[in-house]
């Protein structure tokens, strides 16, 4: 009882500011309950009026958030319909087996689960294959002393970011190509007998490129987060780990890598969202006449079924599919994120 009633006095003083000789008056063995009372609810109006300006600048963002992902929702329509433009949305027939025609049928057909598979393997490979490097590039960044090699390394790391892929998309081209300057290296200075190949006309090199190519684009801008989750530690713990015989591995292991773990946890949780959504300028941009048969994916699909082809109800189930099953993976992934690590989105 005594426990209880110590552990009751502190809960008070973490929660009110309670006088000294009222704590000291409350017997150790007697059950004493202390009311709190409850600051009251401010109301939204008073709010908007402290915070006017915050709201004012946050005010656009809702409002193309509105018009622009919630209010074309009312299309959705079109996946259990068999779309026809003369007749409008609400006008065309509603699919076959009771308006689920086209999504059983991304399943039926070879091509469009051949679509959906892609989409899977070309997801799990660009996100837990290229996870980790942001996070050892912010780590090597936070070690580098010298400030003007540290801006210089930055800025050649965060560029690429800033090349559109229609641009990145070229450069491949162009270094790739049979007289371009990796079959010229290749040929006259690290090989004899060189063949001149291109791997973007081969669909087997097909990941390989993508893969890389996305490495190259994002790895800089994307160790943005981390670093700044880096530079946030405590200076005092590497200090302490320097004192009792730590080097650098050590001290990123045990004192970075967990201290980070909540910003590594969130993003994560947040990048699986994007495991359905594969970028479509990449791979439409990598696609050829050699390789588009083999490497569909989701958007492309769409794009060749829907803008293309006019199947408008098909294209529509699949994206519909598309944006559930990422909606699916983040909220499992934030359950098995809470239960497991405590971090969490929401």
């Amino acid at each position: 009882m005594k426990k209880v009633m110590e552990q009751k006095k502190e809960q008070v003083l973490e929660t009110a500011i309670v006088p000294d000789e009222a704590l000291a008056n409350i017997p150790a063995d007697q059950e004493t309950e202390i009311v709190v009372p409850k600051k009251p609810k401010k109301s939204f109006l008073f709010n908007i009026r402290k915070y006017g300006g915050a709201y004012l600048m946050i005010l656009p963002a809702i409002v193309i958030v509105v018009l622009f992902a919630y209010m074309p929702m009312y299309g959705i329509i079109m996946a259990f319909k068999n779309f026809d433009a003369r007749l409008g949305i609400m006008g065309s027939p509603w699919a076959g087996n009771y308006g689920f025609e086209h999504f059983i049928n991304i399943f039926e057909d070879p091509n469009l689960f051949k679509a959906v598979k892609n989409t899977v393997v070309f997801g799990l490979i660009i996100l837990f294959g290229g996870y980790p490097f942001p996070i050892i590039l912010a780590l090597m960044f936070n070690e580098i002393r010298s400030k003007w090699f540290k801006k210089t390394a930055q800025t050649i790391a965060y560029f690429p970011h800033f090349l559109s892929w229609v641009s990145v998309i070229g450069l491949l081209h162009t270094f790739f190509s049979v007289e371009g300057p990796l079959n010229t290296l290749m040929g006259e200075y690290l090989v004899e007998n060189w063949v001149p190949v291109n791997p973007l006309i081969e669909s087997k090199s097909f990941l390989s490129v993508m893969f890389l190519s996305h490495l190259w684009k994002s790895v800089g801008y994307s160790s943005v987060v981390f670093l700044a989750a880096v530079t946030g530690v405590d200076p005092g713990l590497y200090e302490a780990a320097s004192i009792d015989g730590c080097g650098k591995w050590k001290q990123a292991w045990h004192i970075t890598l967990p201290s980070i773990k909540p910003t590594m946890v969130i993003i994560l949780v947040m990048s699986l969202g994007g495991l359905f959504n594969t970028n479509f300028e990449q791979v439409i941009g990598l696609h050829n006449p050699y390789n588009r048969d083999e490497n569909q994916v989701i958007s492309t699909i769409v794009y060749y079924r829907g803008i293309k082809g006019g199947e408008y109800s098909a294209s529509t189930a699949f994206g519909l599919f598309q944006g559930g099953v990422s909606f699916l993976l983040v909220t499992t992934a934030n359950w098995i994120s809470k239960k497991i690590t405590e971090q969490s989105i929401w």
